[in-house]
């Protein structure tokens, strides 16, 4: 067993139930209340970080993983048989590591490209008090800026909060704008960049899952419609608000640090609709519907759990116990090979085929306990022959991590009557 991989596979299969199960309720119960939906998402969120340490490390939890893990990933091991070749578990470990290092020098260098845009950038200048008035009503304050790098309205930073905005704001109605700037404060109010950093660093961690990008496309989307609900509250202005989502349906993302833009375009419909939604979800009716969700993932996560258990520590191979080769174990070599003899009475009934075995080679390169699979003749001594033959082979005995261990290999010997 590849104990780190193992551990990897059950906990990628426990995302999946996790996400899939969350994401497939909340449609399935049409669940449209902006805030109910992120706290849904968050809490979902939430489990999925704390799965690894909430486990409960019972001696079930510690034996071998289930056998459709531990299968899948002996038999990736065992695949190579040249010791000179990296084994496939390194190329894998060296992959999934490259992966991630990229995905966090893609934060870090959003980080340089944003000190780049500031110094690139001019003061948002208006007439009308606009920033100030919302400003002061928000509690929220931030560097508005004009960018010629962004096609969207952008905030980044938590501590020092920066708004770009691209050239073509400028342009825009005054109502328009109003809601544009609303929007990003709210954001910034909200400390909205730091949760999305957050994810972002999620996310580059488990790059390979599509799960996990899931999960977070669903935080971002619920985050965004949270924002739309409390700017249309703020500012009153439902068409303002549906013109400045329209207006910036086709920008490009930013290449900046955890940014999301205004709108996507995938996102579009749900978005308009909400703003001009005018009834909302009932207070019932979203309790109704976050209850049936967060019992739908509750089941689904425990069951997932109880099948693919994640191990706190590795599982010691008992010492009586022969290895199987893969996962660092290596194949024996024979050095002493001994056919097995016909019996008379097999030769007189004319009885040929051959007899598979479970052999176990020692330490030492002797044979040890054999174990008949596939027999082909009980009655007249072919299977007894071919268990004598196999207690005479001599092994270079298998290894792991450079000493001689009991290895369980699957020996065949073939009977052939002579023409």
């Amino acid at each position: 067993m590849i104990f780190w991989l193992d551990n990897l596979v059950a906990y990628s299969l426990q995302l999946t139930a996790l996400v899939g199960s969350g994401a497939a309720i909340a449609w399935a119960v049409r669940l449209r209340s902006p805030r109910a939906g992120l706290r849904f998402f968050q809490s979902v969120a939430c489990a999925a970080l704390l799965l690894p340490a909430v486990q409960s490390w019972s001696e079930r939890s510690h034996r071998l993983l289930p056998s459709p893990i531990t299968f899948a990933t002996e038999s990736l091991a065992s695949t190579v048989i040249d010791a000179g070749w990296p084994s496939p578990t390194m190329v894998l470990a060296v992959t999934l590591g490259a992966g991630v290092v990229l995905r966090l020098a893609w934060l870090a260098l959003g980080l340089i490209t944003l000190r780049r845009f500031d110094a690139q950038s001019e003061a948002f200048v208006e007439s009308e008090g606009l920033v100030d008035d919302l400003q002061r009503a928000l509690g929220a304050t931030a560097r508005l800026r004009i960018s010629d790098d962004v096609d969207g309205p952008a905030t980044i930073g938590f501590r020092h909060p920066l708004i770009l905005l691209p050239r073509r704001v400028l342009d825009l109605p005054s109502g328009v704008r109003r809601a544009i700037v609303c929007h990003e404060l709210m954001h910034v109010r909200r400390r909205d960049w730091l949760q999305a950093l957050a994810e972002e660093v999620f996310c580059a961690a488990f790059w390979f899952h599509p799960a996990v990008r899931v999960l977070a496309s669903r935080l971002n989307l619920s985050r965004e419609m949270v924002v739309d609900e409390q700017t249309i509250a703020h500012t009153g202005d439902r068409r303002s608000y549906a013109e400045a989502l329209l207006a910036f349906a086709d920008a490009r993302p930013a290449a900046l640090v955890a940014v999301a833009p205004l709108i996507r375009r995938r996102h579009l419909s749900q978005r308009i609709a909400l703003v001009l939604q005018e009834v909302p979800m009932s207070r019932a009716r979203v309790a109704v519907a976050c209850a049936s969700a967060a019992v739908v993932v509750a089941l689904a996560t425990v069951a997932a759990v109880d099948r693919f258990p994640i191990s706190m520590n590795p599982v010691a191979q008992p010492q009586d116990t022969p290895y199987k080769p893969g996962s660092g174990v290596t194949l024996p070599k024979v050095i002493r090979e001994v056919k097995p003899d016909y019996t008379q009475a097999a030769l007189d009934a004319k009885i040929q085929g051959s007899v598979t075995m479970d052999v176990v080679v020692l330490a030492s390169g002797d044979v040890g306990e054999v174990t008949i699979l596939k027999s082909l003749d009980r009655e007249f001594g072919l299977d007894d022959q071919a268990v004598k033959a196999a207690r005479q082979w001599r092994f270079e005995p298998g290894k792991k991590d450079g000493k001689p261990v009991p290895v369980q290999v699957t020996l065949e010997m073939t009977f052939t009557l002579k023409k």
